[in-house]
């Protein structure tokens, strides 16, 4: 009986009750499994961490949280109000609910049998309430006109979405003192999202009973369990595949509607993020993928005794999947970083990618990641890219032979003119070396290809280039083992790089 939206908070809610049913369609859900979802939402929101929730982020000044409905002769407003906000599904008759609230605002809020009363906003059914903030998330207060449709305070919802809204925050993250909702084209990702959301936070409901937390444990670093989540369901699913399949992007709402700091943040994962994901963590790429993934965790405590305060915070962190979300305008560093090992002066102390290091870590450098990366995020041309691997791949049999000091000069990095002038003698010495009839080290059209806007005049990107080469050259060296034999003498004194690339 149920339907989605399009509209992220009421779907994340629906999501949630489906979930809360056992089911997987959300029109295979009952009005039982909606009666039993309201039970468990009254029950959440009326009590402990549940009603801290509410107070906090969600539902401010609503009936779950008045300190006035926790005195014996006030209770049955509480009751009342769960049946007006989460029963209105069944029907009932609003008279004795809003009877039992007695004031005039609530009555002016009922739409149901009313003539000419407007329709839900989300469904186009018929309406059943007028809501404001205290029913539903980042509105104004009741009774404020502005920016109210058809200069009318409030929203008309139908009794399905008003409890669905209630649902929802058991479907998002809770951090950081706000709920973070994710949004899909993809309605199985979107539900694998709000699947794995219920699971952790109706365990932490359960742990909250048996510890006495006074809050949700709080996710400092929401965006790691973002793409966690993200990878185990891409991994689910059968249907990732395909050169006709699209492959879906994800949005993430963090907001808040506590009064004082009602806010939100969107965070977007485009598309071509989300393959790149999905395919580094399957097949060839998977090994080193999720090595490169391991080295990139930090913790401040481990999870097991963060969860023994009573105001738990959590502080597993991935940094790789935290900056995922920069790209593509944060590429160039993101290769650098973790596809060639080379550290940078901004991270902080203790940071694990201040220990990355291109001579020990060689086994983590691998070209396929890289071009993978290189396809899905940089748009990078297939020749470009072919020529860097055929150039490196001739270097590294150079390197080998003839000249291992030419390995420690490219590490370095320099200026295009001293970059150009090395790859000179390069091609000078390997044309002197090569067998009589080799090709050469690298043909001029392949060089500007690379490196060259025109003659003598470097592309923007040419240190991206660098680097690309320098990956091909070192994944190569390791395989030869090479690069084991000489990497002791090979290692400058000072392995960080500046900010900024030279």
């Amino acid at each position: 009986m149920l339907k989605l939206t399009g509209f992220v908070l009421p779907d994340v809610g629906i999501l949630t009750l489906t979930a809360l049913a056992g089911k997987t369609n959300p029109a295979d859900v009952t009005l039982d499994d909606l009666d039993r979802a309201a039970d468990e939402l009254e029950d959440f929101y009326s009590r402990g961490v549940g009603r801290s929730l509410a107070a906090g982020m969600v539902f401010p000044n609503s009936g779950f949280v008045q300190p006035e409905f926790d005195k014996p002769q006030f209770q049955h407003k509480r009751k009342a109000w769960a049946n007006l906000v989460l029963r209105g599904h069944r029907g009932l008759d609003l008279e004795p609910a809003l009877t039992a609230l007695g004031k005039k605002e609530y009555r002016a809020m009922a739409l149901r049998g009313v003539e000419g009363s407007p329709h839900c906003v989300f469904t186009g059914e018929p309406a059943y309430l007028r809501v404001s903030r205290d029913m539903l998330p980042m509105l104004n207060g009741r009774g404020v006109l502005n920016f109210g449709p058809m200069g009318e305070a409030g929203l008309p919802v139908s009794d399905v979405i008003l409890l669905a809204i209630h649902a929802m925050p058991l479907g998002c993250v809770i951090t950081q003192g706000a709920l973070l909702a994710v949004e899909s084209d993809d309605e199985a990702l979107m539900a694998a999202f709000v699947r794995a959301n219920l699971r952790e936070n109706q365990l932490f409901i359960n742990l909250a009973g048996q510890n006495g937390y006074e809050k949700f444990p709080n996710h400092s670093f929401y965006k790691s369990r973002l793409i966690t989540v993200l990878v185990d369901a891409l991994n689910q699913q059968d249907s990732y595949q395909g050169d006709d399949y699209r492959t879906p992007s994800l949005n993430a709402y963090h907001f808040s509607n506590y009064g004082t700091n009602a806010r939100v943040s969107i965070y977007s994962l485009p598309s071509s993020t989300v393959q790149f994901v999905w395919e580094a963590s399957k097949d060839e790429h998977r090994a080193v993928w999720m090595r490169i993934v391991a080295g990139s965790r930090t913790e401040d405590k481990p999870e097991s005794e963060e969860l023994q305060q009573k105001a738990p915070k959590l502080t597993q962190r991935n940094l790789i999947y935290e900056d995922l979300f920069e790209l593509p305008g944060n590429a160039r560093a993101f290769l650098r970083t973790y596809f060639l090992r080379r550290p940078l002066q901004k991270f902080k102390r203790g940071d694990p990618r201040n220990g990355y290091n291109l001579f020990t870590e060689s086994d983590l450098v691998s070209w396929k990641l890289t071009a993978l990366f290189l396809k899905r995020i940089m748009n990078m041309e297939r020749t470009r890219i072919e020529h860097i691997r055929d150039l490196g791949d001739r270097l590294a049999d150079y390197i080998q032979r003839y000249d291992r000091k030419l390995l420690n000069i490219l590490y370095k990095g320099g200026s295009y003119r001293n970059f150009r002038d090395v790859m000179l003698r390069a091609v000078k010495n390997y044309a002197r070396y090569a067998p009589a009839g080799s090709e050469p080290l690298i043909s001029l059209e392949a060089y500007v290809q690379i490196f060259e806007e025109g003659v003598e005049f470097e592309k923007p990107d040419w240190t991206l280039a660098r680097d690309l080469l320098l990956i091909r050259i070192f994944e190569q060296l390791h395989r030869s083992g090479y690069l084991s034999q000489v990497a002791p003498e090979l290692q400058t004194e000072d392995e960080s790089e500046e900010a900024t690339p030279a």
